[in-house]
């Protein structure tokens, strides 16, 4: 009797998740750090390679970028825009997006948005800090294959 008990409760749960309201359009807060990250996520990508052919000077630009990209990552999460799944899609998006960009602009908007991010960052206080530095040092080792 209780095993039908649980599995009615479950039942009903889940109906309840199922009819549970949509996800709301991201704002333009989203859609603009998106934009960042994605732009970030481009010039990391080319620090990352030039770090490995052995340019070490880019290694303070990479982290910081790193840590431009991730406080718009905890900026947008503090603002209550917690959907994982909605912000990848957005990034994804970003990042197709910003393929049609000619490069001129491409670099505006990241030098735009690294500026942004580490004020951001500098806004934050010291335990979001830590965290957003500590999440882009991960990153850098991933990107550097020294994870």
């Amino acid at each position: 009797m209780k095993k039908i008990v649980a599995i009615a409760l479950l039942s009903i749960a889940g109906v309840s998740l199922a009819h549970a309201a949509p996800t709301p359009e991201p704002s333009p807060r989203d859609r603009h750090a998106a934009e960042c990250v994605a732009a970030l996520e481009v010039h990391t990508q080319d620090l990352a390679k030039q770090v490995k052919s052995g340019k070490e000077a880019s290694r303070a630009v990479l982290l910081d970028r790193l840590i431009s990209g991730t406080a718009f990552v905890g900026d947008t999460y503090l603002h209550g825009s917690s959907d994982e799944k909605q912000a990848r899609e957005l990034a994804n998006q970003a990042l197709e997006a910003q393929k049609s960009l000619p490069a001129p602009e491409l670099a505006t908007r990241q030098a735009a948005c690294a500026d942004e991010g580490a004020k951001l960052f500098a806004a934050s206080n010291g335990l979001q800090q830590a965290v957003v530095k500590r999440l882009a040092k991960k990153r850098m080792d991933k990107l550097l294959g020294a994870a």
